[in-house]
């Protein structure tokens, strides 16, 4: 079983593997810090949210590439809706909270971040991902985004830009939305999915 540590962020207590608790090789002092790396700032926001808002779903990722990394965090109400903007607001700060610093466009330039970001009781967060996205949806694929997506399609079945959809749901798929999206799904996802959607 991985060790894990305790810290605390702007009063929320928080967990990681021990292993990234790090010391500063190149300082004369050899100061330990906090290895927040993509992996670890994903961890870190989806326990945010579970621990602030037990009642959301959310889903986080985290993906290493040439030249930098990114976090991936999707976040939605039980029944696959958005979350209240209020609600998403204090979630997306965890975006600017830890994320290594912001691409410039106009210059073709990312800006590293230039503060010195630290946990409650002083430990430097050091290395952070290159970019935090934060989406107000279901995960794609999820039992949410689907449920989400059935609701999309009740809700506009009368309108004339889905009657062509309506039509082949009906006549290919004898009316089923299930059977119709079948094929986007994995045997898992259909299996979760026929448990809540005719």
């Amino acid at each position: 079983m991985t060790k894990k540590f305790k810290f605390s962020i702007q009063g929320t207590e928080f967990q990681l593997p021990i292993s990234q608790v790090q010391v500063d090789t190149y300082s004369d002092t050899k100061e330990k810090y906090i290895y927040m790396n993509a992996k670890s700032a994903a961890s870190v926001i989806k326990q945010f949210v579970k621990k602030n808002y037990p009642n959301l779903k959310v889903w986080s990722k985290s993906s290493v590439y040439s030249g930098g990394s990114s976090v991936d965090v999707d976040v939605c109400n039980s029944d696959g809706s958005s979350v209240d903007a209020s609600i998403f607001e204090k979630i997306s700060e965890w975006k600017h909270i830890l994320q290594g610093g912001s691409f410039d466009g106009m210059y073709d330039i990312y800006n590293y971040r230039e503060d010195s970001p630290a946990t409650d009781d002083g430990t430097p967060l050091k290395y952070f991902p290159s970019y935090v996205f934060i989406n107000n949806k279901p995960k794609w694929g999820s039992v949410e985004y689907w449920v989400n997506q059935y609701k999309e399609y009740k809700d506009n079945i009368n309108n004339p830009d889905y009657s062509k959809q309506v039509e082949i749901m009906n006549e290919k798929y004898n009316g089923s939305f299930l059977e119709m999206n079948k094929t986007y799904m994995s045997k898992k996802e259909y299996e979760n999915c026929s448990l809540v959607l005719s």
